[in-house]
């Protein structure tokens, strides 16, 4: 695959594992709060 093309799909990739990274972080927050409201 050409060079640009394989710079793109590493954006992609990063792009994506930023925002599960958010989702996760979020969803942990929540359970924390859960957790400490018991």
């Amino acid at each position: 695959i050409s060079e640009d093309l394989s710079r793109r799909i590493q954006d992609r990739v990063q792009k994506l594992t930023d925002e599960y990274i958010k989702l996760v972080d979020e969803i942990t927050s929540t359970k924390e709060a859960e957790v400490m409201e018991v």
